[in-house]
């Protein structure tokens, strides 16, 4: 393991990163409050998906400094989570979609 600590002008982004992350965040749990009814189910998918689109951005952004600085693919590789694993693993699996999957499956091509 590298005992070098992470460069100032990488430290100063992710910081900013994740503290819009994290704006995010407060702003989901802000919508599930009893007194607000207006617009949750959107505003929660809005602010959700903004704060992983942000996190997203952070991990790729130190995976490039360490793409660039010479980290092994492999390496960088097995410290990363693919979001096509991620997506696949989280996905809901429920009615409504095999609904839907049925309604495809049954359609004229």
């Amino acid at each position: 393991m590298e005992d070098t600590p992470m460069p100032e002008p990488l430290r100063r982004a992710i910081h900013q990163l994740v503290a819009e992350a994290v704006q995010n965040c407060q702003e989901v749990l802000t919508y599930t409050e009893p007194f607000v009814s207006h617009d949750w189910k959107r505003m929660t998918l809005y602010r959700a998906t903004d704060a992983a689109d942000t996190m997203d951005m952070a991990s790729m952004l130190i995976a490039a400094y360490c793409q660039r600085t010479g980290m092994a693919m492999d390496t960088l590789a097995s410290h990363l989570q693919t979001r096509q694993q991620r997506s696949r693993a989280a996905w809901p699996r429920g009615p409504a979609r095999s609904r839907r999957d049925a309604r495809h499956a049954a359609s004229p091509r």
